[in-house]
């Protein structure tokens, strides 16, 4: 499948305005910091985990669970917790992970690290030691596409984007759906 947009240059972000999900008395530094941004945060991901495909070689055997990985300080841990229970990605098994500082290998197994909080010098590290793996980076960290994650969750009140580095998508080989980019425009 091919990307739209492929005329675009290398560095480009594009971003993808959903429709409001906040009320707009919400001015959070961040998504994660409120129940109702945490909760829209959990359902992105697991929607991009239904939505995104993988290299079949990342997974060791039909059996292999569809990694979720946390890093840093993270308010959704509980939440993902909650909504993973029992839950089947690509038909997997979904499983929640903490992936500590100094992990990368084992980060590296994940389908998607969800990075918190960890500042900017080791958000940029741990963001480039996934570079060329198959491992979808997000997190509402401001800035953090253009440090090299993947995927940004920004705004505030009435307004949510996503900021999506297509750049890393590429190098990392993950396909996403067209769908994703229906609602999106480009940002010089």
């Amino acid at each position: 499948m091919a990307w739209p947009f492929a005329r675009l240059s290398a560095g480009l972000m594009l971003f993808l305005f959903l429709l409001p999900q906040l009320p707009a008395g919400a001015h959070a530094e961040q998504l994660s910091d409120t129940d109702l941004g945490r909760k829209v945060m959990v359902d992105y991901i697991v929607h991009f985990a239904h939505h995104l495909q993988w290299p079949i070689d990342v997974f060791n055997g039909a059996s292999a669970p569809f990694r979720i990985c946390v890093m840093g300080e993270n308010e959704l841990v509980a939440p993902l917790t909650a909504r993973l229970h029992h839950h089947r990605i690509q038909g997997r098994m979904a499983s929640l992970e903490r992936v500590n500082d100094g992990e990368m290998l084992r980060a590296r197994r994940c389908q998607i690290v969800v990075m918190g909080d960890m500042g900017a010098e080791r958000l940029a590290q741990a963001v480039g030691a996934l570079e060329f793996f198959p491992v979808l980076t997000v997190s509402d960290v401001r800035r953090f596409a253009n440090l090299g994650g993947m995927v940004e969750f920004a705004g505030s009140g009435a307004n949510l984007a996503l900021q999506l580095n297509k750049t890393r998508l590429d190098r990392a080989e993950l396909k996403m759906g067209n769908s994703l980019f229906r609602l999106s425009r480009e940002i010089n």
